[in-house]
């Protein structure tokens, strides 16, 4: 990749009255810049650098490993993240952090975008007609990025598609469903204008596979199956995405550049880096240990014959981690399992833990079980925690964060046809290709499982597939399933006298593990969706107080 993809001081966005009121105060005067091929580079890598989307500037924890701290699947510790726990416990409004930062920082990237979109004219006589193309089509996928966490995450928004003056900041919402219809259109736009792959020092750039996998992710989330579907289709066609065979590795350093990887988030580092394995990673790997995987996702996982754990013969209590999807121990580090050399041992009895280091077998202090900031749940996360980085680089980390991958268009296929009332041999094709991987391995389904098991398997996929990459919230909100799993007590460690309990919970008819003892799991609180104000995060108070018209309903298309 090109270094200049990580020039981060050209054209920033600054200012002191609400976001939709930011213009350019420092940097290169827009009077005469966007003027040649050099400065159209620089200003659409400074549109890529909106994609760094950290909880704080102190706190680099790029915030799609996070989303999933707003469901039932991962518990994050205190007020990191942006205060995630708050939208989890239901405690959440207008006022709360994680609302406002999120709102400014998408809609600065908005405006980024938009700055180059606007002006990027006064090139096009001195460039060719093919790189204008490429640079404005590069700016729209990244808009598009930027607006499809806005609509699905806020609803009806103020729809900027222009680089706003200042006395054009007090912009009424729009509905969603129009947004969505004209980030389509760029994106089907885009993808006709962007190479499917780019090499050498130029990768990391958004290609036409990706606008035309976000474009299928906008209409799968919107309910227009046939749009998703025809999307994904195109991507499946072009065949330029294969499954990576390893399925552990796409989370580590080695996978970065991985075959089935359609977009990811990159660093460097002296320039840009993350905290990501600092709040991830275990107590002995000198993290934090913050967020962490649920009882409610461990037990989800199926057995390796493809059932739930309360209906599989291979299911055993006393060893619960064998047998197992081997998804779950790829993804996540269990009771037993070495991690930079140490055994992990949450069980609070385990005051001492292995160390192998080459030959050389040690017992040291067990922190992972001793230390008052263990993993509240008795877990850890494997993915974006690679030992490589572990102790010395925990806060330096280069590893990239994915933002899509090829999985995630075949299960977009797979349900958009299936909600559709297609069922045949391609969807099956599309969801065993994912689960049967030569790492995963799972028992394929068949069209004569049914329209109501195949769809379970589906839900199932995307919800261990893509763990702890920010799908899952948006996910049990189309599905309407997020009021029926996300309320109840979220269970955190197993009590000290119950660590070794045969536990086999039931299951109710969405999925979720349900204990007929919980007290012996020790609580990190209740978890709340109320399907009459969970479904869209509230605007910002702070923005209602500066432009009203946030609080009045969306207008229609015009």
């Amino acid at each position: 990749m090109k270094k200049y993809l990580y020039i981060f001081a050209t054209l920033m966005l600054t200012g002191c009255m609400g976001i939709l009121d930011q213009y350019p105060k420092s940097g290169p005067s827009n009077e005469t810049f966007f003027s040649n091929e050099t400065e159209l580079t620089l200003g659409v890598n400074a549109v890529y650098k909106t994609l760094y989307w950290f909880s704080s500037e102190s706190t680099l924890i790029q915030f799609q490993p996070m989303l999933d701290g707003l469901t039932e699947n991962y518990y994050i510790r205190g007020t990191y993240g942006g205060n995630l726990n708050v939208v989890q416990s239901g405690q959440a409004n207008g006022e709360t952090s994680l609302f406002a930062s999120a709102w400014k920082h998408f809609y600065a990237a908005i405006a980024q975008a938009n700055n180059l979109l606007d002006h990027m004219d006064r090139a096009k006589d001195v460039v060719t007609e093919e790189f204008y193309d490429r640079i404005r089509a590069e700016a729209l996928v990244i808009r598009a990025y930027q607006y499809h966490y806005l609509v699905f995450l806020y609803g009806d928004v103020p729809f900027a598609d222009h680089f706003l003056e200042w006395n054009e900041a007090d912009l009424p919402k729009t509905k969603a469903e129009t947004i969505i219809a004209r980030m389509e259109e760029d994106l089907q736009w885009a993808s006709e204008h962007l190479p499917d792959t780019w090499t050498g020092e130029d990768a990391g750039r958004v290609t036409s596979g990706f606008a035309l996998g976000l474009k299928a992710r906008y209409a799968l989330y919107a309910g227009d199956y046939e749009t998703a579907a025809a999307a994904a289709k195109a991507v499946m066609d072009k065949k330029v995405y294969t499954l990576y065979p390893q399925y552990g590795d796409l989370f580590l350093h080695v996978g970065k550049d991985a075959s089935e990887i359609m977009m990811n988030i990159r660093y460097l580092n002296t320039i840009q880096i993350h905290h990501n394995p600092k709040y991830i990673g275990t107590r002995l790997s000198d993290c934090y240990s913050i967020i962490v995987p649920t009882w409610t996702l461990i037990d989800t996982y199926q057995c390796t014959d493809g059932k739930r754990i309360d209906q599989s013969p291979l299911y055993d209590a006393k060893h619960p981690f064998e047998n197992r999807d081997p998804r779950l121990r790829a993804s996540i580090l269990v009771p037993g399992d070495y991690h930079n050399g140490y055994k992990f041992e949450p069980c609070p009895d385990s005051t001492t833990t292995t160390l192998i280091v080459g030959d050389k077998v040690t017992r040291v202090p067990n922190t992972d079980a001793t230390h008052a900031y263990r993993s509240p749940t008795g877990f850890v996360s494997r993915k974006y925690c690679d030992e490589i980085d572990c102790p010395e680089n925990v806060k330096k980390s280069e590893l990239p964060v994915i933002v899509m991958r090829y999985p995630e268009i075949l299960l977009t296929y797979a349900e958009a046809q299936l909600e559709r009332g297609i069922v045949d041999q391609s969807v099956v094709d599309a969801i065993n290709a994912v689960r049967c991987r030569e790492s995963v391995g799972m028992p394929a389904v068949s069209v004569s499982d049914g329209v109501d098991k195949i769809r379970e398997t589906l839900r199932y996929e995307r919800n261990v597939e893509f763990q702890m990459e920010g799908l899952h919230w948006f996910d049990i909100k189309r599905w309407k399933t997020a009021e029926k799993i996300m309320p109840g007590r979220l269970l955190g460690r197993r009590q000290r006298a119950n660590w070794y309990d045969a536990v086999i919970p039931t299951f109710n008819e969405y999925g979720k593990p349900v204990y007929a003892d919980e007290s012996i799991f020790e609580s990190l609180g209740e978890l709340v969706f109320d399907p009459a104000t969970s479904y869209n995060w509230p605007i910002p108070q702070s923005e209602i107080d500066l432009n009203p018209l946030l609080a009045e309903p969306a207008k229609s298309a015009e």
